[in-house]
């Protein structure tokens, strides 16, 4: 490729992808036929119809999205950030949140809305969660926001709910196997931990 093709492609990363943008890609690629594949992916993407281009202008807007064949960046969330000209806080730390977000949280998990899920986390600069706000402007501000960060806050709660779980887990078998209780009576309430455990994490992301 040539040096001004290589620096229109770096001008393009997954920080150009949007959550609603990717949530609209995992449609799209199910499309069998390759070019139309390309095609729908390009204009969802790069925002442009590249059907009428000449080939060679086809070919240099495709290669925009070579760096969707790298994974998408991981990380520690940002604690605050800009969407739509309104500023938002970041409050994914698990010890900060209160218990109407994690029931929230958990509701949403099972519909698989990844913007409602993030709408617990991420909260209007001067409000506490679903206090003053509107919170459907929220979430599709949410849906704007770049699908690094999305995955970032995503999961790094994910991490800490899982390790909060084990760890609720050992104690609460421990305590069970203390109780002056008949030893089948024990062993059926910790398969009903277990089980439990399970469930909750089947419904995390």
């Amino acid at each position: 490729m040539n040096e001004n093709v290589m620096k229109n492609i770096k001008k393009y990363n997954w920080y150009n992808v949007t959550l609603y943008q990717f949530e609209r890609l995992q449609e799209l690629i199910k499309i069998e036929d390759e070019t139309e594949r390309t095609i729908a992916i390009a204009e969802l993407i790069l925002g442009n119809d590249v059907t009428n281009l000449p080939i060679s202008e086809f070919k240099k807007e495709i290669a925009k999205l070579e760096f969707m064949k790298e994974p998408i960046p991981d990380g520690i969330p940002p604690k605050k950030i800009e969407l739509n000209g309104k500023k938002y806080f970041i409050d994914s730390l698990l010890g900060n949140i209160s218990t109407a977000q994690y029931v929230d949280f958990t509701n949403h998990s099972k519909s698989g809305n990844m913007a409602k899920m993030l709408s617990v986390f991420i909260i209007p600069e001067g409000h506490k969660y679903n206090d003053g706000y509107d919170m459907l402007e929220v979430i599709n501000d949410i849906e704007q926001l770049p699908i690094p960060v999305v995955n970032s806050t995503a999961f790094f709660f994910k991490r800490q709910l899982e390790k909060f779980i084990q760890i609720f887990q050992s104690y609460s078998i421990k305590r069970i196997k203390k109780l002056n209780l008949p030893k089948e009576t024990k062993k059926n309430m910790i398969k009903v931990v277990k089980e439990s455990v399970d469930l909750v994490l089947s419904h995390s992301f």
